[in-house]
């Protein structure tokens, strides 16, 4: 798979030593320390148009409080839906999160073709690096998935995780 531009992106955001806000920059690592292509974004959600600017495809991993159990994954797609804008995306010291930065990317047409939006449930944000023990093994979980898949940006890798929001047609 390639890396460059032409290819898509991972990106785990998050802060690692801020406990559960760490599982995007976890999982992201995880990947990258197997070859694919995924980075870490630990500042403000404008810096994310620039990671994902001119990619066909991006998958972006955070943290959400109060979306369930510690560790259920949900999937996002549908970036208008009431699901996605009431979705709790911690921002611990960033003021614009992953929501906003969508927005912000739809009005400036700097949107990838595919998005993938992946909030997994968290448990503890305090000071800390270690992840909360649902956490962890969710993290891990969305790991082996993604890290085995044929193609990681392809339309059924998050099959079975929860759909956050169902498609409008």
């Amino acid at each position: 798979m390639s890396s460059g531009a032409d290819s898509g992106i991972l990106i785990g955001v998050g802060h690692a030593d801020r406990q559960d806000d760490g599982v995007g920059p976890y999982v992201a690592q995880e990947l990258a320390r197997r070859g694919l292509p995924a980075v870490v974004h630990e500042g403000d959600g404008t810096g994310l148009l620039d990671l994902w600017q001119s990619r066909p495809a991006c998958i972006v991993i955070d943290a959400v409080a109060g979306a369930g159990a510690p560790g259920t994954v949900h999937t996002f797609t549908e970036f208008d839906h009431p699901d996605f804008l009431r979705a709790d995306f911690v921002h611990s010291t960033h003021r614009v999160g992953v929501p906003e930065a969508i927005a912000l990317g739809r009005a400036l047409e700097r949107l990838p073709e595919r998005l993938l939006v992946i909030g997994i449930a968290g448990a503890a944000f305090g000071f800390g690096e270690r992840l909360s023990p649902a956490v962890a093994l969710a993290a891990d979980r969305l790991i082996d998935r993604l890290g085995a898949a044929e193609d990681m940006f392809g339309p059924g890798v998050v099959n079975g995780f929860q759909p956050a929001c169902a498609r409008r047609r």
